[in-house]
């Protein structure tokens, strides 16, 4: 029980180093990575998208699945090639789409807020003020969707950061807790590893 119990340990500090060392990788070279995810994606979207015309023309018996397949390796194979080609446009066409979604979210939000103020609710400024940040944040990643592409993979890596040395703070907190512990009620048999 005590070896299970150490290896577990030991897992949580791979992990949360792991945790701290990709969200440090992701905050001091954000571009780099977004352009290794493009590129890793398209590769992998490109192999699939051969893989299923190659599977096709192989395939005697040819049926409307066939087709379908067909058709999405055909998809998957021109969406690979864009992104292995120009993965900037990729990254702003999606971080576009993030942009209007988050401003149509907001303005959403912003009538709600509305209707609190018509029904003379008292936090409806704090929603107001909400919704009108959540317009102006997606018409930045609308206008500039490099740059908000680029800084939601610093948050990404900085959360990451964080966790990785929460995680590490709070196990050597508890491994300083648990030695003290035992020094303070010490038992003939321990009852964790009672060997």
């Amino acid at each position: 029980m005590g070896d299970r119990l150490k290896n577990l340990s030991i897992s949580f500090v791979f992990l949360a180093v792991l945790y701290a060392v990709l969200g440090l990788v992701l905050l001091l070279w954000p571009a780099t990575v977004m352009d290794v995810l493009c590129y890793l994606t398209g590769g992998v979207l490109l192999l699939y998208g051969v893989f299923a015309i190659l599977t096709f023309w192989r395939t005697e018996g040819r049926t409307a699945g066939n087709f379908l397949a067909l058709c999405l390796g055909i998809v998957a194979a021109a969406v690979g090639v864009l992104l292995v080609v120009q993965p900037a446009l990729f990254q702003s066409l999606l971080t576009v789409i993030l942009g209007i979604y988050i401003a149509i979210d907001g303005l959403l939000n912003l009538k709600r807020a509305l209707e609190l103020r018509r029904m003379e609710h008292s936090s409806w400024p704090v929603c107001a003020g909400l919704s009108a940040a959540s317009v102006a944040l997606g018409l930045v990643v609308l206008f500039r969707p490099l740059l908000a592409g680029i800084a939601l993979v610093r948050l990404i890596g900085a959360a990451l950061l964080y966790i990785g040395a929460a995680d590490l703070a709070t196990l050597f907190l508890l491994w300083r807790r648990a030695k003290q512990w035992r020094q303070d009620h010490p038992v003939e048999v321990d009852p964790i590893d009672p060997e």
